[in-house]
């Protein structure tokens, strides 16, 4: 019953955007000559304290822990996550937390894509190649610095598999690069697709940087990411696909994607993932190479209990968690696989409490002022000049 109290008590502020205060610690409690692969940081606002946690030992994960305002972060369990040992939970606050959240990349799956349509043939044999993000060797964490400051950003790279049969794929110097971010404000991102993000928010970005592929010349790229989500009420989620006609700033998407929970159920603190139906093939983001990235039928995450610092934590939040899983393919009908540029990049945004509402660009209004606005005016003026000035009708 406490619990839901705070839990209630929280949702009734988190819908402001507010300014948050940030400070980021790589490897808390960690033995100063050890390199553990944490980067943790404290998100405090006026009326509640988001504390993140980013790392892959295990499958890349973001996980999003919401308590009262003040409480702090008072030990990391290192012993039993280097064990992964889900006996004891992973972080130990001084407060108990109100709820949690978290995304983790759980896959990354390769697809023959014959005839250059970019869709999966569920009939071909030896058709898909699944990898998991978690057998790959992980370098340390890049950034993860910054206190007081407006951003926190860290970089996690991979090079290399610990398995032989997914070593081909960085045969030729191949990266799959995972990069994290947080804002202390609202706003949007300052790179293609330009997603908006709340100071509730997190950003993710995926990019697979010179890979090479193992079923052929063919081939396209996909993910699998897991959704885990922890309330007071078991939810489910379900994808919300919405058209505009603005494309100011994403151009040639007029979709936006949102994976919400489902309109019939009760929430007090709903969270959300947001994303543009895109991914780039260069690092220019040029819009001339952007493809599809098209969202699959959602699963539910069966294996989310793997290993990774969000289930570390999220299994002694059980049985009040649920998990999605959910498939995406990047590649558009026609544009010669990844081959020709293997490149390709996308972006996500996870938060809680409102999900950002696109709303249409100062542009977008003016040109359709001036465009309604012109007829407008000679209309009125052809009608105000008949009305003052009736010409004699003729014999």
């Amino acid at each position: 019953m406490l619990k839901f109290t705070l839990f209630t008590a929280l949702a009734a502020v988190v819908y402001a955007d507010y300014e948050r205060t940030l400070s980021a610690e790589l490897d808390p409690f960690c033995e100063p000559s050890a390199k553990c692969g944490l980067c943790y940081v404290q998100a405090e606002g006026p009326s509640d304290t988001v504390h993140h946690f980013w790392a892959t030992f295990g499958s890349p994960a973001v996980l999003s822990v919401h308590t009262q305002p003040g409480v702090r972060l008072l030990n990391v369990s290192w012993h039993h996550l280097r064990k992964r040992d889900f006996s004891v939970a992973a972080f130990k606050f001084s407060e108990e937390p109100i709820v949690s959240s978290a995304v983790v990349l759980s896959k990354l799956w390769e697809y023959k894509d014959v005839g250059n349509m970019a869709k999966v043939d569920p009939h071909l044999a030896n058709g898909t190649h699944s990898v998991s993000l978690g057998n790959l060797v992980w370098g340390d964490v890049s950034g993860c610095e910054g206190n007081g400051s407006n951003v926190v950003v860290a970089t996690f790279t991979a090079n290399s598999s610990t398995l032989k049969d997914d070593a081909v794929y960085f045969s030729k110097n191949g990266t799959v690069e995972v990069t994290v971010r947080v804002q202390s404000t609202p706003g949007r991102q300052d790179q293609l697709p330009h997603l908006l993000y709340t100071s509730n928010s997190t950003q993710l970005e995926v990019s697979l940087l010179g890979l090479a592929t193992k079923l052929g010349d063919d081939s396209q790229f996909g993910l699998e990411l897991t959704a885990l989500d922890e309330s007071p009420v078991n939810w489910t989620l379900t994808v919300d696909q919405r058209s505009s006609f603005d494309d100011e700033y994403t151009p040639g998407v007029f979709t936006n994607v949102a994976l919400v929970p489902r309109s019939n159920a009760s929430l007090t603190l709903p969270t959300y993932l947001h994303w543009k139906p895109v991914s780039y093939r260069d690092g220019r983001r040029t819009v001339t190479l952007s493809v599809d990235a098209k969202n699959q039928n959602l699963t539910s995450g069966a294996g989310w209990w793997q290993f990774n610092a969000a289930t570390a934590w999220m299994a002694h939040r059980a049985p009040n968690v649920s998990s999605t899983a959910l498939n995406l393919t990047l590649g558009s009908e026609g544009d010669e696989h990844y081959k020709k540029y293997r490149y390709a990049t996308w972006s996500l945004s996870a938060g809680f409490g409102s999900l950002p509402v696109e709303q249409v660009s100062t542009t977008v209004i003016a040109v359709t002022s001036v465009g309604l606005g012109i007829p407008a005016i000679v209309a009125i003026v052809t009608v105000g000049y008949l009305a003052l000035y009736k010409p004699e009708p003729s014999l």
